[in-house]
Protein backbone atom coordinates (compact mmCIF):
# COMPACT_ATOMS: atom_id res chain seq x y z
CA UNK A 1 0.00 0.00 0.00
CA UNK A 2 1.46 3.32 -1.37
CA UNK A 3 1.95 5.67 1.98
CA UNK A 4 0.43 9.17 2.21
CA UNK A 5 3.42 11.87 0.93
CA UNK A 6 4.07 14.71 3.61
CA UNK A 7 1.97 17.11 1.55
CA UNK A 8 -1.34 14.90 1.40
CA UNK A 9 -0.88 14.28 5.65
CA UNK A 10 -0.71 17.98 6.03
CA UNK A 11 -3.34 18.55 4.12
CA UNK A 12 -5.67 15.97 5.64
CA UNK A 13 -4.15 17.64 8.73
CA UNK A 14 -5.60 21.37 7.81
CA UNK A 15 -8.76 19.85 7.39
CA UNK A 16 -9.18 18.63 10.45
CA UNK A 17 -7.84 21.79 12.84
CA UNK A 18 -10.53 23.88 10.39
CA UNK A 19 -13.04 21.19 10.96
CA UNK A 20 -12.47 21.05 14.91
CA UNK A 21 -12.23 25.18 15.06
CA UNK A 22 -15.76 25.43 13.50
CA UNK A 23 -17.45 23.26 16.00
CA UNK A 24 -15.66 24.57 18.75
CA UNK A 25 -16.92 28.03 16.99
CA UNK A 26 -20.57 26.97 16.67
CA UNK A 27 -20.38 24.98 20.44
CA UNK A 28 -19.55 28.18 21.56
CA UNK A 29 -21.89 30.24 19.50
CA UNK A 30 -25.01 27.46 20.78
CA UNK A 31 -23.90 28.20 24.47
CA UNK A 32 -23.84 32.33 24.05
CA UNK A 33 -27.28 32.00 22.01
CA UNK A 34 -28.68 29.62 25.13
CA UNK A 35 -27.81 31.45 27.74
CA UNK A 36 -29.43 34.65 26.08
CA UNK A 37 -32.53 33.16 25.78
CA UNK A 38 -32.01 31.83 29.46
CA UNK A 39 -31.74 34.83 30.47
CA UNK A 40 -34.55 36.58 28.62
CA UNK A 41 -36.67 34.03 30.15
CA UNK A 42 -35.64 34.61 33.27
CA UNK A 43 -36.24 38.44 33.16
CA UNK A 44 -40.09 37.49 31.61
CA UNK A 45 -40.43 35.79 34.85
CA UNK A 46 -39.29 38.44 36.86
CA UNK A 47 -41.47 40.86 35.20
CA UNK A 48 -44.02 38.67 36.17
CA UNK A 49 -42.83 38.04 39.97
CA UNK A 50 -42.54 41.77 40.17
CA UNK A 51 -45.35 43.57 38.57
CA UNK A 52 -47.69 43.49 41.44
CA UNK A 53 -44.99 44.40 44.42
CA UNK A 54 -45.00 47.95 44.64
CA UNK A 55 -42.29 50.66 42.99
CA UNK A 56 -39.31 49.10 44.55
CA UNK A 57 -38.43 46.06 42.14
CA UNK A 58 -39.92 47.56 39.29
CA UNK A 59 -37.76 50.43 39.09
CA UNK A 60 -34.56 48.41 39.69
CA UNK A 61 -35.80 45.79 37.08
CA UNK A 62 -36.24 49.12 34.40
CA UNK A 63 -32.53 49.88 35.40
CA UNK A 64 -30.62 46.83 35.08
CA UNK A 65 -30.07 47.56 31.16
CA UNK A 66 -29.20 51.25 31.82
CA UNK A 67 -25.83 52.27 31.03
CA UNK A 68 -23.87 52.26 34.77
CA UNK A 69 -26.12 50.01 36.16
CA UNK A 70 -28.44 50.22 38.97
CA UNK A 71 -26.56 52.80 41.50
CA UNK A 72 -26.51 51.44 45.34
CA UNK A 73 -29.80 52.26 47.55
CA UNK A 74 -28.47 55.92 48.61
CA UNK A 75 -31.11 58.38 47.12
CA UNK A 76 -28.48 61.14 46.05
CA UNK A 77 -24.63 61.07 44.85
CA UNK A 78 -22.52 64.46 45.14
CA UNK A 79 -22.03 65.24 41.63
CA UNK A 80 -21.88 68.12 39.53
CA UNK A 81 -24.06 69.99 36.65
CA UNK A 82 -26.10 67.13 34.65
CA UNK A 83 -26.13 68.23 31.26
CA UNK A 84 -29.23 65.52 30.51
CA UNK A 85 -30.14 66.98 26.93
CA UNK A 86 -29.42 70.32 25.64
CA UNK A 87 -31.39 73.01 28.23
CA UNK A 88 -31.76 70.56 31.20
CA UNK A 89 -29.28 71.54 33.49
CA UNK A 90 -29.42 69.99 37.49
CA UNK A 91 -27.22 71.53 39.54
CA UNK A 92 -26.84 69.52 43.28
CA UNK A 93 -28.43 72.54 45.39
CA UNK A 94 -31.64 71.95 43.26
CA UNK A 95 -31.26 68.34 44.45
CA UNK A 96 -34.27 69.29 47.29
CA UNK A 97 -37.18 69.31 44.97
CA UNK A 98 -36.10 66.12 43.43
CA UNK A 99 -35.95 64.32 46.26
CA UNK A 100 -37.66 60.45 45.68
CA UNK A 101 -40.05 58.73 48.16
CA UNK A 102 -41.92 55.49 47.58
CA UNK A 103 -42.40 52.06 48.73
CA UNK A 104 -38.68 51.34 48.24
CA UNK A 105 -37.35 54.46 49.43
CA UNK A 106 -39.15 55.59 52.54
CA UNK A 107 -38.46 59.53 54.16
CA UNK A 108 -34.90 60.10 55.79
CA UNK A 109 -34.85 60.08 59.31
CA UNK A 110 -33.81 63.12 59.42
CA UNK A 111 -35.52 65.30 57.21
CA UNK A 112 -36.57 68.19 58.05
CA UNK A 113 -38.75 70.71 56.61
CA UNK A 114 -39.82 74.30 57.36
CA UNK A 115 -43.51 75.27 56.25
CA UNK A 116 -45.21 78.25 54.90
CA UNK A 117 -49.44 78.04 55.61
CA UNK A 118 -51.39 78.56 52.53
CA UNK A 119 -54.01 81.43 53.39
CA UNK A 120 -57.52 80.22 53.40
CA UNK A 121 -57.09 76.50 54.18
CA UNK A 122 -55.82 74.56 56.91
CA UNK A 123 -52.86 73.13 54.70
CA UNK A 124 -49.12 74.03 54.49
CA UNK A 125 -46.18 73.17 52.31
CA UNK A 126 -42.25 73.96 52.32
CA UNK A 127 -41.66 77.20 52.23
CA UNK A 128 -39.49 76.34 49.03
CA UNK A 129 -42.47 75.73 46.60
CA UNK A 130 -44.69 78.29 48.20
CA UNK A 131 -44.22 80.91 46.06
CA UNK A 132 -44.67 78.79 42.54
CA UNK A 133 -47.81 77.55 44.17
CA UNK A 134 -49.88 80.40 44.83
CA UNK A 135 -48.41 81.91 40.84
CA UNK A 136 -49.98 78.66 39.82
CA UNK A 137 -53.18 78.94 42.01
CA UNK A 138 -53.13 82.56 41.04
CA UNK A 139 -53.00 82.52 37.06
CA UNK A 140 -55.71 79.34 38.11
CA UNK A 141 -58.53 82.10 39.55
CA UNK A 142 -57.19 84.48 37.04
CA UNK A 143 -58.66 82.24 34.50
CA UNK A 144 -62.28 81.72 36.69
CA UNK A 145 -61.04 78.47 38.08
CA UNK A 146 -61.71 78.06 41.68
CA UNK A 147 -58.97 74.95 42.56
CA UNK A 148 -58.45 74.02 46.32
CA UNK A 149 -55.86 72.64 48.11
CA UNK A 150 -57.38 70.03 50.43
CA UNK A 151 -54.08 68.40 51.41
CA UNK A 152 -50.32 69.54 51.88
CA UNK A 153 -48.18 68.16 54.31
CA UNK A 154 -48.47 65.57 56.30
CA UNK A 155 -46.75 64.76 59.74
CA UNK A 156 -45.69 60.60 59.61
CA UNK A 157 -47.83 60.05 62.23
CA UNK A 158 -50.71 61.40 59.95
CA UNK A 159 -49.36 59.38 56.80
CA UNK A 160 -49.54 56.13 58.95
CA UNK A 161 -52.97 56.50 60.60
CA UNK A 162 -54.45 57.65 56.89
CA UNK A 163 -52.82 54.27 55.70
CA UNK A 164 -54.29 52.24 58.26
CA UNK A 165 -57.86 53.57 58.22
CA UNK A 166 -57.33 53.08 54.47
CA UNK A 167 -56.25 49.25 55.04
CA UNK A 168 -59.23 48.98 57.67
CA UNK A 169 -61.50 49.80 54.74
CA UNK A 170 -61.08 46.96 52.73
CA UNK A 171 -60.81 44.39 55.66
CA UNK A 172 -64.49 46.01 56.16
CA UNK A 173 -65.13 45.49 52.79
CA UNK A 174 -64.25 41.51 52.99
CA UNK A 175 -60.73 41.47 51.95
CA UNK A 176 -58.12 39.55 54.14
CA UNK A 177 -55.22 41.73 56.32
CA UNK A 178 -52.95 41.01 53.25
CA UNK A 179 -55.36 41.70 50.29
CA UNK A 180 -56.27 45.01 52.57
CA UNK A 181 -52.57 45.94 53.08
CA UNK A 182 -51.42 45.51 49.37
CA UNK A 183 -55.01 47.55 48.00
CA UNK A 184 -53.99 50.28 50.82
CA UNK A 185 -50.91 50.21 49.25
CA UNK A 186 -51.92 51.33 45.76
CA UNK A 187 -53.99 54.09 46.58
CA UNK A 188 -51.88 55.81 49.69
CA UNK A 189 -48.45 55.75 50.57
CA UNK A 190 -47.52 53.19 53.03
CA UNK A 191 -45.95 54.58 56.44
CA UNK A 192 -42.83 55.77 56.07
CA UNK A 193 -42.96 57.64 53.17
CA UNK A 194 -45.12 59.98 51.38
CA UNK A 195 -44.46 62.79 49.26
CA UNK A 196 -47.10 64.75 51.61
CA UNK A 197 -44.52 64.36 53.99
CA UNK A 198 -41.99 66.25 52.20
CA UNK A 199 -44.38 69.19 52.27
CA UNK A 200 -43.72 69.13 48.41
CA UNK A 201 -46.80 67.52 47.33
CA UNK A 202 -50.54 69.34 47.20
CA UNK A 203 -54.18 67.43 46.54
CA UNK A 204 -56.63 69.45 44.57
CA UNK A 205 -60.47 69.55 44.27
CA UNK A 206 -62.54 72.37 43.42
CA UNK A 207 -65.19 74.57 45.13
CA UNK A 208 -67.73 72.32 42.68
CA UNK A 209 -66.04 69.12 43.13
CA UNK A 210 -64.91 67.50 46.49
CA UNK A 211 -63.64 64.16 45.73
CA UNK A 212 -60.22 62.63 45.06
CA UNK A 213 -61.60 60.34 42.80
CA UNK A 214 -61.04 59.89 38.87
CA UNK A 215 -63.83 62.10 37.54
CA UNK A 216 -61.78 64.66 39.02
CA UNK A 217 -60.01 64.27 36.14
CA UNK A 218 -62.86 65.87 33.95
CA UNK A 219 -62.84 69.13 35.69
CA UNK A 220 -61.78 72.10 34.19
CA UNK A 221 -58.99 72.89 36.78
CA UNK A 222 -57.32 69.29 36.31
CA UNK A 223 -57.73 69.87 32.20
CA UNK A 224 -55.38 73.60 32.74
CA UNK A 225 -53.01 71.14 35.72
CA UNK A 226 -52.26 69.08 32.88
CA UNK A 227 -51.75 71.67 30.30
CA UNK A 228 -49.89 74.17 32.73
CA UNK A 229 -48.64 72.67 35.80
CA UNK A 230 -44.97 72.04 34.36
CA UNK A 231 -44.93 75.82 33.90
CA UNK A 232 -44.69 76.44 37.41
CA UNK A 233 -42.42 73.18 38.35
CA UNK A 234 -45.02 71.03 39.27
CA UNK A 235 -45.88 67.78 37.50
CA UNK A 236 -48.93 65.05 37.97
CA UNK A 237 -46.94 62.62 39.89
CA UNK A 238 -49.11 59.54 39.80
CA UNK A 239 -50.04 59.56 36.00
CA UNK A 240 -52.46 56.82 34.35
CA UNK A 241 -50.46 53.86 33.16
CA UNK A 242 -47.81 54.64 35.43
CA UNK A 243 -48.53 52.04 38.30
CA UNK A 244 -46.48 49.36 37.78
CA UNK A 245 -43.67 52.05 38.44
CA UNK A 246 -45.09 54.33 41.00
CA UNK A 247 -46.37 51.24 42.79
CA UNK A 248 -49.57 54.19 43.39
CA UNK A 249 -52.28 54.08 41.40
CA UNK A 250 -53.40 56.91 38.98
CA UNK A 251 -54.10 59.90 41.08
CA UNK A 252 -54.82 63.52 38.58
CA UNK A 253 -55.32 65.54 42.13
CA UNK A 254 -51.92 64.85 43.47
CA UNK A 255 -49.37 67.22 42.11
CA UNK A 256 -45.68 67.54 43.28
CA UNK A 257 -42.68 70.05 42.91
CA UNK A 258 -39.91 69.01 41.05
CA UNK A 259 -38.63 72.25 39.35
CA UNK A 260 -39.52 74.02 36.11
CA UNK A 261 -36.79 72.40 34.21
CA UNK A 262 -37.04 68.99 35.35
CA UNK A 263 -41.16 69.58 35.32
CA UNK A 264 -40.70 70.48 31.78
CA UNK A 265 -39.05 68.03 30.70
CA UNK A 266 -40.73 65.31 32.45
CA UNK A 267 -44.17 66.38 30.88
CA UNK A 268 -42.52 66.46 27.50
CA UNK A 269 -41.02 62.40 27.81
CA UNK A 270 -44.18 61.39 29.43
CA UNK A 271 -42.26 60.57 32.41
CA UNK A 272 -42.56 59.75 36.10
CA UNK A 273 -40.43 60.62 38.98
CA UNK A 274 -38.60 57.32 39.01
CA UNK A 275 -38.10 56.97 35.26
CA UNK A 276 -36.68 60.32 35.47
CA UNK A 277 -34.30 58.98 37.99
CA UNK A 278 -33.00 56.28 36.04
CA UNK A 279 -33.05 58.12 33.30
CA UNK A 280 -30.84 61.19 34.74
CA UNK A 281 -28.68 58.49 36.82
CA UNK A 282 -29.95 60.20 40.13
CA UNK A 283 -29.91 56.87 41.70
CA UNK A 284 -26.24 57.40 44.23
Amino acid sequence: MAQKRPRDQRVVRNRRVAIYTFLLILTLFYISAHRTVQKEREMEALRAETAAEGPGEQVKELAEGWPGGMPGAQIFKEHGDIDAYEGLKILPEDMWCLILTNAEYPVPEDYEVELEAIPGTEQSVDKRIYEPLMAMIGDMKAQGLSPIVCSGYRTLDKQEKLFNRKVLSFVKAGHTKEESYNLARQTISIPGSGEHCLGLAVDFYTRRYHKLERAFEDTPESKWLVEHAQDYGFVMRYGENKTDITGIQYEPWHYRYVGVEAAKYMKENELSLEEFYIEQSLYG
